[in-house]
């Protein structure tokens, strides 16, 4: 590490390869990493560097971050009342060493909706103070930005940015020379295996599919609170020979089952809590060069365009995603291309390695000019 340069701070709560592998792009910054625990078990000893530091409590967080002296902290998603001890952490060690705050969410939520009407008040009147420290405010999508500019933020402090997610490193996930003329029309899900991710939806939609193309495979990737239910419908379904359930797989080996898909499928459903806020996965798949089948639930009109990159359909709505899915297996030209536009557009926005670019830039004027006589 550069001592010459100035230190910044990420404070997380979670680490998992995808959002951790990025920073080792960071060229601006001696980088500090703090974490709080691995949350998909899925880092090797590769993956670990002399960045991280891990912390156990808001106390020690603070603490540690006091020890380092930071020119900028960034505090973790603010949008949470899970997260507030260690927000504040980050906030009171800010003020202690004069650092710079920068803040970076993808909550899209309505807070009312969210939390109810009393809660979000406190929520949004401790955030406008938090917010009023912060030199920076990076959003992932359009409903943090509208959540942060609620709880006061000012336009100006307010940047639309891919930090904290992202993206996908565009060599690592790349697209494969040749499809397997044996491999059987195969659709890939990846993430949790909750009925929010709409497996369940997934599901149904795959059983007409089958009817159709009975030859066709469906590969889960994850783990969840429904994968037990999820492997009873599978059953009842009589499905079981056609569908495998993978349990989590290294964030490292994904891009080998990206390669033995044909579509990519991502049937999130809004609910009260949540919605999809970035949709990770999605924009690997994209990388690879696999259209994809997805809803309009949060963000992800705005990160996959519809009709170009893949086919968005109504949530919750089985008949019209088990369309979609026929329409791509069945139109091998037509799956060509729209991957093929996929990729030309995750290397134009979703690239990892200008993201981090960008974002230092942004960080650097926004953040450590500001408080230059600190440096």
């Amino acid at each position: 590490m550069n001592v010459d340069m100035p230190r910044l701070a990420l404070v997380s709560i979670g680490i998992r390869r995808d959002l951790l592998a990025p920073l080792r792009y960071i060229s601006k910054f001696e980088l500090l990493h703090f974490y709080r625990r691995s949350v998909y078990g899925d880092l090797t000893v590769e993956d670990l560097d002399a960045t991280l530091r891990a912390y156990s409590s808001p106390l020690d967080l603070y603490q540690q971050l006091v020890r380092a002296k930071p020119a900028v902290i960034q505090g973790v998603e603010p949008f949470s009342y899970y997260t507030q001890p260690y927000l504040w952490a980050c906030y009171c060690a800010a003020r202690k060493t004069d650092a710079a705050l920068l803040v970076a969410t993808l909550e899209n939520r309505p807070l009312e909706v969210k939390f109810g009407n009393a809660r979000a008040f406190v929520l949004r009147k401790f955030l406008s103070w938090y917010f009023q420290r912060a030199c920076l405010i990076l959003v992932l999508n359009q409903g943090a930005r509208e959540n942060v500019l609620a709880c006061g933020g000012e336009t100006v402090q307010v940047q639309s940015a891919m930090w904290g997610v992202w993206g996908v490193d565009i060599q690592e996930f790349f697209p494969r020379v040749a499809r397997d003329p044996n491999m059987p029309p195969t659709i890939l899900f990846a993430g949790r295996l909750h009925p929010e991710k709409g497996v369940f939806v997934l599901l149904d939609a795959f059983a007409a599919v089958h009817a159709r193309l009975p030859h066709a495979r469906l590969v889960l990737v994850g783990e969840g609170p429904a994968r037990n239910l999820l492997e009873q419908k599978i059953r009842q379904q009589n499905l079981a020979l056609a569908i495998t359930l993978t349990g989590v797989i290294k964030h490292r080996e994904m891009v080998n089952l990206f390669h033995q898909a044909d579509v990519f499928c991502a049937p999130s459903i809004t609910t009260r809590q949540w919605a999809e806020q970035v949709g990770a996965a999605a924009l690997q798949a994209m990388a690879c060069g696999i259209p994809i089948v997805s809803t309009r639930s949060g963000a992800i009109p705005e990160y996959i365009p519809d009709g170009a990159a893949g086919i968005l359909v109504e949530e919750q709505n089985a008949p019209a995603l088990a369309d979609a899915l026929l329409n791509l297996l069945t139109n091998p030209q037509r799956a060509s291309e729209m991957g093929q536009r996929g990729r030309a557009y995750a290397c134009l926005h979703y690239d990892a390695h200008a993201n981090v670019q960008r974002g230092e830039t942004l960080v650097l004027e926004h953040c450590v000019k500001r408080n230059a006589h600190r440096l």
